[in-house]
This record gives structure tokens, sequence and C-alpha cells, in this order.
């Protein structure tokens, strides 16, 4: 993050611990949109990302005091609604998703791929302003469990670093590294499969 925006986020910091009315109101403008993006991406409900997104700005300005500037604020801030969506998730019976051990790879012992891996680059950019592809890109990240999902949405959507993921999940960079190669593995093999057959199921 750059240093001004990183002043900026202490200086705010300060003054939520100040109890300013302002500094409260800036915050929400700041990450709402970020944090109900995210949560919606976790939850797939969009009364439940914004009840968990309330519950996340509430944390915050109780919690404003605790936090210890180790890491950066707006990390700080995901972690909070990373946990937020997880305790909602487990805190109801959650729907089915899907395996993503059928759609992986499968490997030779001598580790070379037993099946060829088909080029779906140029159809991809071919139909990339295809509302419905993006809708179907969407569906297949919802699918997925959502210790994947989790980590495929902070770093391919919201562009965050494997060690900020790491940080924001309390994982290992490794970690990391291993779920999202998996889900990107999962979500290519479903986009080469619509691609040649047109349909989702």
């Amino acid at each position: 993050m750059p240093a001004e925006r990183l002043l900026d986020d202490n200086v705010l910091l300060e003054e939520l611990r100040g109890g300013s009315s302002e500094a409260v109101e800036a915050l929400f403008e700041r990450f709402h949109g970020k944090i109900f993006g995210l949560a919606m991406s976790i939850l797939k409900n969009e009364s439940d990302a914004e009840e968990a997104a309330q519950d996340v700005f509430l944390t915050v300005f109780q919690k404003a005091h605790t936090f210890k500037g180790n890491s950066a604020l707006y990390s700080w801030i995901y972690r909070i609604c990373v946990n937020a969506c997880l305790m909602r998730l487990r805190g109801k019976r959650r729907q089915e998703t899907v395996s993503i051990e059928e759609f992986m790879p499968i490997f030779s012992e001598d580790g070379m791929h037993t099946g060829p891996v088909e080029d779906w680059s140029k159809e991809v950019e071919r139909k990339m302003l295809d509302k419905e592809l993006g809708q179907v890109i969407r569906k297949f990240t919802d699918d997925l469990s959502e210790k994947y999902r989790v980590v495929f949405v902070l770093s391919d959507v919201e562009g965050l670093s494997n060690e900020e993921t790491a940080q924001i999940l309390g994982l290992t960079v490794p970690a990391v590294k291993s779920r999202l190669h998996r889900a990107r593995l999962y979500l290519r093999e479903q986009l080469t499969r619509y691609l040649r057959e047109g349909k989702t199921e």
C-alpha cells in the first residue's frame, strides 16, 4: 500500500479510537464496497452478506483500540470479514459444494498428464465480453468449497498477494499457493467443459 494511504489509515484509526463519528463514516465509505463484495463471494446471499458486513464494521469500531498495526488496516478488516463469514457459514447447515478432486488433472507415476490439456484461452478471450460467461464463472467459483473459494477470492478477485492472503487466513504461504492452484485447475477444467459442451451441469 502507498505510504500516503497508510498514513491516512493510521490517522483514521486514531480518530476511530477517539470516538469520531466522521471517522466512522469515512471508514464505512472506504471499505463497505470491498467488505460487502468479499462477504457476498463467501456467503453467496445478499442479506447474509449485508448482515456480515454490518457485523464487521461493528467489530472494527469496538476493537479499533486492539489493532496493533502489525499489518495493514485493510488486511485486519479483511481478516475480521473472513472470520465473520466463516462463523456464519458454520452456524447454519451448509449446502453441498462440489468436490474438486474429480476435476483435477490426472498424472501418471512419472508426473506427466495422462490426458490432454485443452487450450481454451482463445475461446475465453472471444467470449470475455459475454455476460453469460461471466455468470458461468461466478457459478463455478460459488461451487468451490469455502477453503478454496476464500483463497481464490482474496487472491484472484481482490488481488492480494499470497503473503497477504496467508496472513488474513492464518495459513502458510505454501498452503495458500496449493489451494489457489487447485481452485484455478478446477475452474479451468469447468470452463473447458462449458466452452466445449455449452452447459454447466
